[in-house]
């Protein structure tokens, strides 16, 4: 089957439409995962690194580290991404805040 999509940048309404069409194709034939979030955020190079070692000085201050050879706790790394995702969201940029 083949099918042509109208994407027409003066119809709103519209391009809503398309992108439920493509969203709902993609999901029927497997390819969900290839389809992007638009509401998920996306980080730099630099932003990323900048992340991670946030995320050394966040660990140190909730006292999550584990000793040597443990690994952090699930929550400890979901608690984290939370805060990234939701600072990135609001900002649209991710800002230290733990060093």
């Amino acid at each position: 089957m083949k099918m042509v999509l109208v994407f027409d940048t003066d119809d709103r309404d519209g391009m809503k439409s398309s992108l439920k069409i493509m969203k709902q194709l993609a999901d029927d034939n497997g390819l969900s995962e290839v389809m992007s979030n638009i509401d998920d955020p996306r980080f730099g190079k630099i932003e990323f690194i900048t992340m991670l070692k946030d995320f050394d000085a966040y660990t140190r201050k909730k006292g999550s580290r584990g000793t040597t050879g443990e690994a952090w706790t699930l929550r400890t790394l979901k608690d984290f991404a939370d805060e990234v995702y939701n600072i990135k969201r609001k900002e649209n940029r991710y800002k230290r805040q733990w060093c």
